[in-house]
């Protein structure tokens, strides 16, 4: 079985990431395109009428009719004559106007003429199929005769060319979040996010121990294991190192973060361990009464192992079990940038580094939700 690509694995969770973070962008994009998009290219609604010339003594072949009533129909000559019979103000006006169809099966040639109004339409059709008459017939010998065959009806409805508006738009609306999804990509790669083992170990060599769903409470709630996404893996890898102490360092603007995470992992740690929590005052006072005391909980059975948490980097002379180097966690959040984790990573240099946990404030909201 062929294994993941961590390059690629790392590409689709920093897509993923860009869309969690930014999607105002991608909604910006995705809706302003989408509207502007079939005002640039959808042509207005217009009523459009048609006149037919036909050919009468054709001395050319049938098959060079086409590409030659293509050339006086457009010919500079023809622009200027139906400008000054149409009143039009310019001969340039006349090429948005007017247009031909052709065809050999049938040797006629139709003019369509669009205006707003339908008379109008009417009226340019007739005055421009009688000025390209006149322009047909001074082709000289080798070419024919050519007459009006019958003129303009006054159209009753409106027609446009091109697609419809709201294909267009729909249209739009795919490229502009296309475009919002490649504009959040570049602003989030620049930032380096850590999002994964690959990430972790490319930046610090180091691995994951795992992402954490860590709820975003207030001070005075307690978070539930129940809506921590991610919480019981990594406290299956906290068991190897009972009978001493772990310390779970991090930024101070991750702190928050990182004492309810050792919350949930020390009511989690505590059905098999007598877990010990030191540190942050505000986080062992939101354990205790989950934990009780050691007494109480033992009921009188054999006493079990034991492993106490430390919230920060404390004294050495304050750990239940003093070890040196202090085995340590280094806990970021979801989405750092790596030059974070450099930095957390190097400030304890000295230290027993077991891994690195990521909290996920986000995740533990909506794991919150659908419970």
């Amino acid at each position: 079985m062929s294994q993941p690509d961590p390059e690629r694995a790392s590409w689709q969770l920093l897509v993923a990431w860009g869309l969690r973070k930014s999607p105002l962008i991608v909604a910006c994009c995705a809706v302003g395109l989408g509207i502007a998009l079939p005002l640039l290219v959808s042509s207005p609604a217009r009523y459009q009428a048609e006149a037919l010339v036909v050919a009468g003594e054709l001395e050319m072949t049938p098959a060079a009719l086409p590409s030659y009533a293509r050339a006086v129909f457009e010919s500079d000559a023809m622009q200027r004559r139906v400008a000054a019979d149409a009143d039009l103000p310019g001969s340039a006006d006349v090429g948005d106007r007017l247009d031909l169809v052709t065809s050999e099966e049938f040797l006629v040639l139709t003019v369509v003429a669009a205006a707003d109004e339908p008379g109008a339409a009417a009226d340019l059709a007739d005055v421009a199929a009688e000025a390209y008459v006149i322009e047909l017939n001074q082709g000289g010998s080798g070419v024919g005769s050519f007459a009006l065959q019958s003129r303009a009806e006054v159209p009753t409805t409106r027609s446009t060319e091109g697609l419809p508006r709201w294909v267009t738009g729909l249209i739009g609306t795919a490229a502009g979040a296309l475009l919002g999804l490649g504009l959040v990509v570049l602003i989030v790669a620049g930032r380096r996010p850590m999002l994964g083992a690959h990430d972790v170990t490319s930046a610090v060599r180091l691995g994951l121990i795992g992402v954490v769903g860590v709820p975003a409470l207030r001070a005075d709630q307690a978070p539930d294991p129940r809506q921590a996404p991610g919480l019981v893996p990594v406290a299956r890898a906290l068991l190897p190192h009972v009978d001493g102490s772990i310390v779970f360092a991090s930024a101070e603007r991750t702190a928050a973060a990182r004492g309810r995470l050792l919350v949930l992992l020390a009511t989690v740690l505590s059905t098999r361990l007598d877990v010990f929590l030191s540190g942050s005052s505000r986080v062992t006072s939101t354990v205790a009464p989950r934990l009780g005391s050691t007494d109480a909980r033992r009921g009188g059975r054999p006493a079990r192992p034991g492993l106490e948490l430390v919230d920060g980097v404390p004294p050495a002379d304050t750990l239940e079990v003093p070890q040196w180097p202090l085995p340590m966690v280094l806990v970021i959040r979801y989405g750092e940038p790596r030059a974070a984790l450099r930095r957390l990573a190097a400030d304890n240099f000295d230290e027993e580094i077991l891994g690195v946990v990521m909290v996920d404030e986000l995740r533990g909201l909506l794991s919150g939700r659908a419970d």
